[in-house]
């Protein structure tokens, strides 16, 4: 039986690594913004709470006006996704079932989910590093103003 540290960083790997897949190029932006948000993810949580995070995240991973979605609007559904299959189980990529689960629970769950994010994203972080090239979340606005 594997430990939870040895669940969270399989399923970053897995999920970091489908992102470079998806994106091949390390100079594609969706990409790069993934990888700075993989460094500033845990920032936000801890400065505004999760609740806050994910909406903040929900919004600027929606699509308006019929456009065709942004690299920074695909980063952050990315992003969302992640979350919720790490919060959510396995395969399960829901985003309204995340916002509702976060927005909806007693205290103790919100506070167990925020430690369960904070204590996996170290991972998502790592990989950000490794998988995607990405150093920190200034070397992604760097890219994104190329």
């Amino acid at each position: 039986m594997k430990i939870r540290a040895q669940q969270n960083m399989e399923l970053a790997a897995r999920l970091v690594q489908a992102v470079a897949t998806k994106y091949p190029d390390e100079k594609a932006q969706a990409r790069k913004i993934f990888g700075g948000l993989c460094h500033s993810f845990p920032i936000m949580v801890r400065t505004c709470g999760l609740c806050q995070a994910l909406a903040f995240s929900f919004d600027k991973a929606t699509v308006t006006d019929k456009k065709r979605p942004t690299p920074r609007n695909e980063a952050y559904g990315l992003l969302l996704n992640h979350v919720s299959e790490l919060l959510l189980g396995p395969d399960r990529q829901d985003r309204v079932a995340l916002l509702d689960r976060v927005r909806g629970g007693d205290v103790a769950q919100y506070m167990f989910d925020t430690r369960r994010v904070l204590a996996a994203w170290v991972y998502w972080k790592r990989f950000a590093v490794s998988i995607l090239k990405v150093e920190s979340a200034r070397d992604a606005e760097d890219g994104e103003n190329e």
